[in-house]
């Protein structure tokens, strides 16, 4: 089954090769109810048939760019269809489609080597905004600094990112006691599965031994080290390295591609968490379309007001009633969950 976006079975049968000549012709001529989105996806998929490449790519280059784009910057996006929009959007110079590209981290870094190698200055420059992915992945700037295109500007820059943070001395340890405590709902979701028949003792023993085994090994990297490892690696690390003081290791766990919503909502139940990680859960898309985590957010004093004012709106009578006798959310905030009450008392009457 192909990784495509799409639910739509005929862009299933498109993108498997299954699809008969009837509904290739039909796609062809553009006579199937898909959006635009959706043909997109399909006739990528069509560019490897060397009949039809050639009236795949004229359809697809008259898509909207903002189409293109607007895909790019899925997480779940297919990596096929990405990598069509970035050679376009670098051969055409459509920076809209290199930022998305750029801004999306779970993307390969074949993509963004790609721009270093054949961006230019404009893209080269747009690419440094990744920094999370460049310190992880320091090849990228080794291509980067070998582009005719980089400037004095860019080279300068990527001495910067290097002497900042490619470093072999370990970053400052994260301390025990700040990890421990939250560490164990997600490890223990992990390991009653697998160890099903152990006791709770038991199992508080596994979770302990396993939390300070990681906590170890991790405070003996350096920064860079880490933030490959927040993209990366397991749960156990991430809910480990959330907590690290450098706020780009820290930035790189929520951008994590592996990153669940279930680790999500157990950052924002952390009233420790810090407001600029709690900042980026509220500017994600993705995330607030998951209620509960709505619900999370607006009582949470560290979300931004702003992004906590338009939340509320959403919320349930019951939850704006909690709201309101929460003293630790915003006081803006429980007064507007009030007001919403008796607006929706006066709509019953």
């Amino acid at each position: 089954m192909s990784p495509i976006l799409s639910r739509n079975p005929l862009v299933e049968q498109i993108a498997s090769g299954k699809a008969g000549a009837d509904l290739v012709a039909m796609l062809l001529a553009r006579e199937l109810p898909l959006t635009e989105e959706e043909y997109l996806e399909a006739l990528v998929y069509r560019l490897s048939d060397p009949g039809d490449k050639e009236t795949a790519r004229k359809l697809l280059e008259v898509l909207p760019a903002s189409i293109k784009a607007a895909y790019a910057r899925k997480r779940n996006c297919d990596g096929r269809v990405a990598y069509y929009v970035l050679v376009e959007g670098v051969n055409q110079k459509n920076m809209d489609a290199v930022a998305a590209i750029v801004g999306n981290q779970s993307l390969p870094t074949d993509f963004l080597e790609k721009i270093a190698r054949h961006g230019d200055e404009a893209m080269l420059e747009c690419l440094l905004g990744n920094q999370i992915k460049l310190i992880a992945y320091p090849k990228i700037m080794e291509i980067m600094a070998a582009n005719p295109a980089a400037g004095p500007f860019i080279q300068s820059r990527i001495r910067e990112i290097r002497d900042d943070y490619l470093s072999d001395v370990p970053a400052e340890e994260i301390p025990v006691d700040v990890v421990t405590p939250e560490l164990r709902e997600a490890i223990v979701k992990e390991e009653v599965t697998a160890e099903s028949e152990v006791s709770d003792e038991a199992l508080e023993d596994l979770v302990q031994a396993q939390t300070l085994t990681t906590l170890q090994r991790i405070n003996q990297m350096p920064v860079s080290e880490r933030i490959k490892l927040a993209l990366t690696g397991t749960k156990t690390e991430r809910m480990i390295l959330i907590r690290d003081a450098n706020k780009m290791v820290s930035s790189a766990v929520i951008e994590s591609p592996k990153l669940s919503e279930d680790e999500v909502m157990l950052v924002v139940r952390n009233r420790s968490i810090s407001g600029e990680i709690i900042q980026k859960v509220a500017g994600n898309r993705e995330w607030t379309k998951n209620y509960n985590l709505v619900v999370e957010l607006v009582n949470n004093p560290k979300t931004p007001t702003k992004a906590a004012l338009g939340f509320i709106k959403k919320l349930r009578e019951r939850d704006l009633k909690m709201l309101m006798g929460n003293k630790n959310a915003s006081p803006v905030i429980r007064n507007l969950a009030r007001n919403f009450i008796q607006q929706r008392i006066k709509k019953k009457e």
